[in-house]
């Protein structure tokens, strides 16, 4: 599936081109530019699905063996101060972003391109990738839902943990 790359990332935007290395779920470093993934929450090492899974680690080494030495063009911005690029970035012909979340390897963000929040629906539909494991998602530390919490936010997931 071909990105359609938005008007307001192409004007002004800056372009980023070169092997990928990825760091985990929303950034890669392209050449020597490290890589925030637009529309994409950050999926890293730390992540464990269902009952403890390392889910996370798993998902990241899916990632590294899919695009590491790839060759990516990354179009975006520079932002807080120049300290962060973020760009939506094509593997060839082909939204990264899109093929990470239609893989089940991502989450999209509440911001994300519709196209994104469409692909991240359907993983969890078709039950791919991070959506197989079943059950909610949480980082060590996380605070675990009480009562009180799951009162609070209804059949909602608590801030701090991701329902798969």
């Amino acid at each position: 599936m071909a990105l359609a790359v938005p008007g307001s990332v192409l004007a002004g935007g800056t372009v980023v081109s070169g092997p990928a290395r990825v760091l985990d779920g929303a950034r890669i470093v392209v050449g020597d530019t490290v890589v925030r993934l637009r529309g994409l929450e950050s999926v890293n090492e730390d992540l464990y699905c269902g009952d403890g899974l390392a889910c996370g680690r798993w998902a990241v080494g899916k990632l590294k063996a899919r695009y590491d030495g790839r060759l990516l063009s990354c179009f975006g911005h520079f932002v807080q101060d120049g300290a962060e690029f973020t760009a939506f970035c094509l593997d060839g012909r082909d939204d990264l972003g899109a093929a990470i979340l239609r893989s089940g390897l991502g989450f999209a963000t509440l911001d994300a391109p519709a196209e994104y929040r469409d692909a991240s629906h359907r993983a969890v539909r078709l039950r791919v990738g991070l959506r197989a494991f079943g059950g909610a998602v949480s980082m060590p530390g996380a605070e675990v839902p009480t009562p009180d919490m799951k009162a609070r936010f209804g059949n909602k997931s608590a801030p701090a943990l991701n329902t798969l």
